[in-house]
């Protein structure tokens, strides 16, 4: 929570695996309470959130240990989101971004999200930072 700007009922993340400045794994354990549920399955919406809320760890942890202010982060894009299936309420996603370019407050990175072994979703993010 200390990462990202978000706040529940709209945090798509819960555990943070691991960081680094090239990359990061999060955790999110799918509840029947989420706002994007629909008939007990998260939608593509919902994976989208996850991945850019993960997109976002990263930069407010890269941020904390620069010992920076957090700041807020906006999605300017979004591509080739490939989802093989939606997850149902129950299940528990991880997530991994890794950093493929950064150019001042914009970074573009590719994420993966599982539901155990199963790698069931894809996409790339570029997430632009704001200076306030």
């Amino acid at each position: 929570m200390e990462y990202i700007p978000q706040r529940p009922p709209f945090v798509f993340v819960e555990e943070l695996l691991y960081a680094s400045p090239e990359q990061v794994r999060t955790t999110y354990c799918i509840r029947e309470d989420n706002p994007l549920v629909i008939n007990g399955i998260l939608p593509l919406a919902g994976l989208m959130e996850h991945a850019a809320q993960t997109c976002a760890v990263r930069a407010g942890w890269v941020q904390h240990e620069q010992k920076q202010a957090i700041r807020i982060g906006y999605i300017g894009a979004i591509k080739q989101m490939q989802a093989t299936r939606l997850p149902h309420v129950g299940e528990r996603l991880e997530t991994e971004a890794k950093v493929v370019q950064e150019v001042a407050n914009i970074s573009l990175l590719d994420c993966n999200t599982y539901v155990g072994n199963e790698l069931i979703c894809q996409t790339t993010i570029k997430l632009a930072l704001v200076d306030e």
